[in-house]
Parts: structure tokens; C-alpha cells; sequence
């Protein structure tokens, strides 16, 4: 079997990007069963030999997919936490928030689908931003939490903020529950928590 190519030069690139586009077309179109190799070169305008070379199977399409969306979604997510500007800490939760929702706001049927193959692979892909927010937390710096956190904390509140985004992302369309209650709820746990964690930790030091 022939080594797979990775795109390098611009033409491969494009090339990739065409076919990526086109997965996301045939899945937001009709979901797993319309994503075929054939399908994908077809609607991509490229050879299926063409496809072949970079993507063996359509696992490896949803893999690209997911790769792609997971190093998007924390690009945006780390840099509203990063951002250096003093921001009140429920804002910058809530503008967390919005990044996450705008990650699937223009194709959900496409990204619950894309989350769904990754958390079916053990969600590794989210892990390395888990690993940035708890590092955030801890550190206290522009964070959304009010007062720097435990590693346990830290912990704790960045898995709970992961798996909120989950069940957004994974919830039924016609869930009647607004983003807008769903933001403000995890604002109020960041807070709560954070504060508890202060107040116990004063307790322990009187």
C-alpha cells in the first residue's frame, strides 16, 4: 500500500480543503450514510485516485474533520481566555461560551456528527485543551474563574465546562433549552465554585 501524502504545497492544500468541504456539504445534506469516498471526489470535483492519496477511508475524512474542528474550537476558546485585557470574570466565561456555540452555530448536524466520531475514539482531541484551561485556572491570569483554583479545582471545573460543551453540541436540534440559560448557568457554577473554593481555603488557613 502507497504512503499516504501529506499537502504541503498550496495545490494539495486546496485540493484537501475541496475535499473536507465536501464531506461537510454530504453530512450536513445526509448524514454518515451519504459520506462515501465516491460521493466526496465527486462533490470535491477531484479523482477518486486523487482522494486516495490523502484520505484512505472515510474514517479518515471524519478524522481530518475532527482534528480540524477540535484545533479551531481551542484556538477561539484559549484566545478569549488569553486575552489580556481586564474583562470581569463572568464576561469572560460567557465569551467562552459563544465561542463554543459559534463552533457549531452554522452546521450543527455537521459537528454533532464530526464530535460524535471523535468521542467514539476516546476524545484524545480534546484533551490538550483541557490541559491550557486548567493551566489558565490555576494560574489565576485572565481567567473566568474570580480567584486562581487548586489543580483539583482546576480540574474539576474544566471538565465540567468540556462536558457542557458536549451535551450542547450533542443535544437534540429541537431542544427547547437556550444557549442564552445554558451560558449563564455555567457562568454561575464557574463563579460559585471558584468562591467556595476561596472560602474553604481561608477556613483551612485560619
Amino acid at each position: 500500500m502507497s504512503k499516504l501524502r501529506k499537502p504541503q504545497q498550496g495545490r494539495a492544500v486546496y485540493k484537501v480543503g475541496l475535499i473536507l468541504e465536501a464531506a461537510m456539504r454530504l453530512l450536513d445534506k445526509g448524514g454518515l450514510t451519504q459520506l462515501t469516498t465516491n460521493a466526496v471526489a465527486r462533490t470535491a470535483g477531484v479523482s477518486i485516485g486523487t482522494l486516495y492519496q490523502y484520505f484512505p477511508n472515510k474514517a479518515a475524512i471524519l478524522d481530518a474533520l475532527a482534528d480540524q474542528e477540535m484545533a479551531d474550537l481551542a484556538a477561539r476558546v484559549m484566545r478569549v481566555v488569553e486575552d489580556p485585557r481586564p474583562v470581569a470574570h463572568a464576561e469572560r466565561a460567557r465569551a467562552v461560551m459563544r465561542e463554543v456555540t459559534s463552533s457549531y452555530g452554522q452546521r450543527p448536524r455537521v459537528h454533532r456528527l464530526v464530535v460524535e466520531h471523535s468521542l467514539a475514539r476516546g476524545g484524545v482531541r480534546i484533551e490538550p485543551m483541557i490541559e491550557q484551561v486548567v493551566a489558565v485556572l490555576t494560574s489565576g491570569e485572565n481567567s473566568p474563574a474570580p480567584v486562581p483554583l487548586s489543580g483539583a479545582e482546576a480540574f474539576v471545573l474544566a471538565n465540567a465546562f468540556v462536558g457542557v460543551m458536549r451535551g450542547m453540541i450533542m443535544r437534540d436540534p429541537d431542544e427547547s433549552l437556550a444557549d442564552e440559560a445554558i451560558e449563564e448557568a455555567l457562568v454561575r457554577l464557574i463563579t460559585v465554585f471558584a468562591e467556595h473554593g476561596l472560602a474553604g481555603r481561608r477556613q483551612a488557613g485560619a
